[in-house]
């Protein structure tokens, strides 16, 4: 059931990735035109690629934890003890979740808050724009609880 949900997160999260990169690209480059060929640039490629640009870090925010593409300095990590070690992963696992779980939350709060506010340009709910926060919140507790689980399952083997 896990992996079956994983799969298709995965397949959305990469979809949206896409889907919010080729919408970034597109926009930005009506604005490089318009800003050459036209009389005025259009006022909505601007929050449009910003937007873009924000939903594309928060779709790829949990692919990168899935699969292990953030920075690790393990310098020091690999000199300890693999009990250490394993004691260590769970506790940064665990700091994470708490972490993201509170960003969450808040995340959910401001998205409510965005329902009265009107995007400058574009003229929709900006609580359209800050559902990406609760996005990339969700995805990384998920992913990271599915790592911290895995990680039992192979120390009690």
């Amino acid at each position: 059931m896990i992996r079956k949900i994983e799969k298709v997160l995965g397949v959305f999260l990469k979809s949206g990735v896409f889907l919010s990169t080729m919408g970034f690209l597109t926009s930005t480059l009506v604005q490089i035109y318009s800003r050459f060929f036209m009389e005025k640039a259009p006022s909505w490629t601007e929050e449009a690629a910003r937007l873009c640009f924000v939903f594309a870090i928060a779709f790829s925010s949990g692919l990168a934890m899935k699969s292990n593409f953030y920075v690790y300095f393990d310098f020091l990590f690999q000199k300890l003890p693999k009990n250490w070690q394993h004691r260590l992963t769970i506790g940064i696992y665990a700091c994470i979740i708490i972490l993201f779980m509170i960003f969450s939350v808040y995340g959910v709060l401001w998205v409510k808050s965005g329902l009265q506010e009107q995007s400058p340009s574009m003229k929709f709910p900006m609580a359209i724009a800050f559902i990406s926060m609760p996005l990339l919140g969700l995805t990384i507790t998920f992913y990271t609880i599915i790592k911290i689980i895995r990680i039992l399952k192979i120390k009690k083997k």
